[in-house]
């Protein structure tokens, strides 16, 4: 969705301009992950608002403390990463990384392409991989938060976020070498417990995948937010 507290007519439409140029078909630009409270506006422009599946959010200090048995599975995983790993560190993204980080990109991409054998979710991994390149070229001047998880010197997972709201923090990206056990579940912990100054966790939707909803449905959202897409009514 174009940015700010206020979304000017204008923006929107400069949008659906920009994407119509990069699109064959230009029935495929759309907004997506509007946020409820925003539908109203796009309709009084005249565009349709359609349904999507939801947002998964959760309490922040749940996921940064992993107690109970509910995530005793997860807690377990942690807890291995850091008795075994102890040259792992977890340092600020700096542009000296972007190269490793689209590096394990795309080797995460291509196995995940060639496991799920599937064109919408290849197409998927390619779209978001050009969003990558604009995020690691000036992730500040996006107002995006980046980490990364380093052994030995070398890049093996790295993850984006930024401000939803006032009490929110939504993670964008989250990409490892999962042949590292447990690093996944690592870096997104230690990412829920720096972000201390908010009550909620937003990581966005399932896209429609079942691996992807099992694994954020296991993490025990508080709530599923609505979201929806925006369309032109021709589209």
């Amino acid at each position: 969705e174009p940015l700010g507290d206020e979304i000017a007519p204008g923006a929107v439409a400069g949008a659906f301009s920009a994407m119509d140029a990069a699109n064959k078909n230009k029935s495929y630009s759309r907004i997506e992950n509007v946020e409820e409270d925003r539908v109203a506006f796009y309709r009084t422009l005249g565009y349709h608002a359609i349904p999507k599946s939801g947002e998964y959010v959760y309490e922040r200090l749940r996921l940064a403390q992993l107690r109970g048995d509910l995530y005793k599975s997860k807690r377990a995983v942690c807890n291995y990463f850091s008795k075994t790993y102890t040259n792992a560190s977890y340092a600020p993204y700096t542009s000296g990384y972007r190269k490793a980080c689209l590096d394990l990109y795309d080797s995460w991409a291509e196995q995940r392409a060639a496991t799920a054998q599937d064109r919408l979710y290849a197409g998927m991994l390619r779209d978001s991989r050009a969003c990558l390149e604009l995020v690691l070229h000036n992730p500040k001047g996006l107002g995006l938060v980046g980490r990364v998880i380093l052994i030995d010197g070398r890049l093996v997972a790295f993850t984006f976020g930024h401000e939803l709201n006032h009490d929110t923090f939504c993670i964008l990206y989250e990409t490892a070498d999962l042949s590292f056990k447990g690093i996944s579940q690592y870096i997104f912990r230690r990412v829920c417990a720096e972000m201390a100054r908010y009550r909620y966790i937003n990581v966005m939707d399932d896209s429609g995948i079942a691996r992807l909803k099992t694994v954020k449905q296991s993490y025990r959202p508080a709530k599923i937010m609505p979201a929806y897409i925006i369309q032109r009514p021709h589209a």
